[in-house]
């Protein structure tokens, strides 16, 4: 099957689910669903190359309100970790645009947790929506994209990809401990780099953003070390 009928599958499949409780929202119900999209989470209206050598993936998306206020997209700017991500792709030759931007489309973004939480973008999440969510739609999508790298952005989303994947780790060690045994061979064709993540919090905190840009530049060296080569691609 083409990947694009097996990807509008799993978007179907994901529209959906109710699996977890009522405090996660599918997109398809909120607003009545008239904001919702045909991709698998609203991060991937951003970025959505279903030939894409390169996926990133983040914890959630956001909350309803945010979800609601601008219509099921991001924010055109503003928002630090998708200004902090185009300029970490950026150190690696990766040029894409803002959210609503016209672009290439280069890389596939999405989300553990592909429904919408609510009390705040930094409201917590719950272990049974990574679980749910992991097990029903991101393997299946890396099944479908066959990356050839996977970049997680922060611990937990580390931690979830490598336990899903049965891959073992230093589960007790620091982020930096994590990234040290990287890359983790997911399947014959796909890696993971466990990374920092590159929200405002985390780059003031915990790892700089020069730091931060020697992490990337790392990943690329590798993939280069495999001949690849991040091209456009259109989806």
């Amino acid at each position: 099957m083409p990947k694009i009928e097996e990807y509008k599958r799993l978007v179907e499949r994901r529209k959906s689910c109710r699996l977890c409780n009522s405090n996660l929202l599918n997109p398809a119900i909120v607003a009545g669903g008239s904001y919702d999209s045909e991709e698998i989470g609203p991060w991937s209206l951003w970025q959505g190359s279903l030939d894409a050598q390169l996926l990133v993936v983040g914890q959630d998306w956001g909350d309803t309100q945010y979800f609601e206020k601008w219509q099921g997209t991001d924010q055109p700017s503003g928002n630090p970790t998708n200004e902090n991500l185009q300029r970490l792709l950026g150190s690696i030759g990766v040029q894409i645009g803002k959210p609503h931007e016209h672009q290439a489309q280069i890389a596939f973004f999405t989300n553990l947790i592909l429904c919408l939480k609510s009390g705040g973008l930094q409201a917590p999440v719950k272990d049974d929506w990574f679980i749910n969510c992991s097990r029903g739609f991101f393997k299946p999508l890396v099944e479908i994209i066959r990356p050839v790298t996977i970049i997680a952005l922060g611990k937990k989303v580390s931690d979830w990809i490598l336990n899903l994947y049965d891959i073992g780790y230093p589960k007790d060690g620091t982020m930096s401990e994590i990234m040290k045994h990287s890359p983790y061979q997911l399947a014959d064709s796909t890696a993971l780099f466990p990374l920092y993540h590159c929200g405002a919090s985390s780059v003031n905190r915990n790892r700089s953003m020069p730091e931060q840009i020697a992490d990337w530049v790392r990943v690329k060296e590798w993939m280069e070390s495999k001949s690849c080569t991040l091209t456009n691609n259109n989806h």
